[in-house]
């Protein structure tokens, strides 16, 4: 609508605008199609594990869930849903797979929440461990970088006030030769 209004009022680059409403009527049928899939999705999902649920081992990652036994299946932590179950042993997971453009990107998988498992890297992560001593850990490059990085964004942000400062000692500066 608004590229419409903007093309009638402006009447420039008509050919521009005319193929972006085009772009924009594609993406929109699309994502229209793409939902009417769902149900689809979804039923296929129910006729394979409707009468007897695969439960699958969860290993918790960072940044995602892996299955252990199928190593494809790696859904996304953000955007996931746990919810109840007829069974209150399993828990449904419903949430996006992590990989760029998958087949099938809803995943649907039920997990015991008891036998969930922990990525070994992320465990020491989440418990505090790390290889190197506390007295050392802000010596890390990572831990330089970011400390560089504040000092310039420090130095940027408050521009106006060093370039005043820089003024004010030089003034100050040239007075103090004057009296010696």
């Amino acid at each position: 609508m608004i590229v419409l209004a903007y093309t009638g009022i402006f009447q420039e680059h008509l050919l521009y605008n005319v193929l972006l409403m085009i772009i924009i009527a594609g993406g929109g049928i699309y994502l229209y199609l793409q939902k009417q899939k769902f149900p689809e999705v979804y039923q296929k999902y129910l006729e394979i594990n409707q009468p007897e649920a695969k439960i699958v081992k969860i290993q918790e990652a960072e940044y995602s869930y892996n299955d252990l036994e199928d190593k494809s299946v790696r859904i996304n932590k953000t955007g996931m849903r746990n919810l109840p179950s007829r069974n209150k042993q399993y828990t449904l997971m419903v949430g996006f797979s992590k990989s760029f453009f998958p087949r099938e990107p809803l995943q649907i998988v039920y997990y015991d929440m008891l036998e969930l498992t922990y990525e070994e890297k992320f465990r020491l992560k989440r418990n505090g461990y790390h290889s190197m001593p506390r007295f050392l850990r802000r010596f890390t490059f990572s831990n330089l970088k970011e400390s560089i990085g504040n000092m310039g964004r420090f130095i940027v942000g408050n521009i106006f006030l060093l370039v005043i400062l820089f003024r004010v000692i030089r003034y100050l500066w040239s007075f103090i030769q004057l009296l010696f």
